[in-house]
């Protein structure tokens, strides 16, 4: 009645149970640390992108701090759900593939960093502010940018565009990537336009895009993740 339950790492990366699993720890660390942060006075550790998508949600009366994170997290239990009979069993195999997936691919970003320029902050954190505080937001950077523009920009634009009529997957790739850039300028701790790390971001934007579709979200965080996490060291 239903399609083999067997399915392959690859197939498995892509499946929302091990992306949940994955995420998990990931968003719970971060708001906890916020949280520890915020009681000790510690300001400016939310993420511009966390920070931009909640200052916006209360522009319109929401108020709920927790709803960001309950609303991915719930997503992908639900999605989750909805596959429940197809979901991988070997889960601790595919999340330690998930785990050296995203070393790879942040270390790939950072050599090409490196290449193209010397200090790059990704999230455009001062890192004289405090290490730790800077590697709470760099955490928050990996979730809600990836979260804001790759699982909903590309799909938003996807759904709008449909292949058939437009070729909307590069459509969407810019205008996430894009996206991605402009947002590091915006809000109050939004840093001063630099043209070549715009570019840079653009680019970085388009390479986490590429990520998210052909190796899925949780990885597409983890590699965000730990690129930041490497920068700052």
């Amino acid at each position: 009645m239903f399609p083999r339950r067997y399915i392959t790492y690859v197939e498995a990366t892509r499946h929302p149970w091990p992306n949940f699993i994955f995420l998990l720890p990931i968003v719970i660390l971060y708001e906890t640390a916020v949280w520890y942060c915020s009681s000790h006075h510690v300001d400016g550790v939310r993420n511009g992108a966390d920070g931009w998508l909640r200052q916006n949600l209360a522009v319109y009366g929401v108020n709920l701090i927790w709803l960001p994170p309950v609303f991915l997290l719930c997503f992908y239990a639900f999605q989750s759900f909805l596959r429940w009979w197809s979901r991988p069993h070997e889960n601790i195999e595919t999340i330690t593939g998930m785990i050296l997936e995203s070393g790879i691919f942040g270390m790939v970003l950072w050599l090409v960093a490196g290449i193209w320029s010397k200090g790059f902050l990704a999230s455009g954190v001062d890192a004289s502010s405090g290490v730790s505080s800077a590697w709470v937001t760099y955490l928050g950077a990996g979730i809600y940018e990836e979260a804001i523009f790759r699982l909903l920009g590309i799909h938003i634009i996807l759904l709008l565009f449909p292949r058939n009529i437009f070729p909307s997957l590069p459509l969407a790739f810019f205008v996430s990537s894009i996206g991605f850039a402009t947002s590091h300028h915006l809000g109050v701790f939004g840093e001063a336009f630099q043209f070549d790390i715009f570019v840079f971001r653009a680019l970085a934007g388009l390479y986490f895009c590429a990520v998210y579709m052909f190796r899925g979200f949780g990885i597409a965080v983890g590699a965000h993740v730990i690129y930041d996490f490497i920068v700052s060291v």
